[in-house]
């Protein structure tokens, strides 16, 4: 299963990529699927089995979420 991660504009996310290399975090830089558009620019997709390890990381740096999705075959339910 694989998590997006919305940060509400492009900068934050620029910054949460950051966090995760410094953590060591899996994870994907993404254009935000169209659906999402609407809330931000580039997401961060991490898999189930880093979804915990990236939460930690970004909220021990202060780092805020917009909002968190899981992708459902073709959807995306907010998490």
């Amino acid at each position: 299963m694989e998590y997006i991660l919305a940060f509400g504009s492009a900068h934050k996310a620029l910054k949460a990529e950051s966090i995760l290399k410094k953590a060591s975090v899996e994870f994907r830089l993404l254009p935000a699927p169209k659906v999402l558009v609407p809330y931000c620019d580039l997401v961060i997709s991490v898999s189930e089995l880093n979804y915990n390890k990236a939460r930690e990381a970004l909220e021990a740096s202060g780092q805020s979420l917009k909002a968190v999705y899981r992708k459902e075959g073709e959807e995306y339910a907010q998490v």
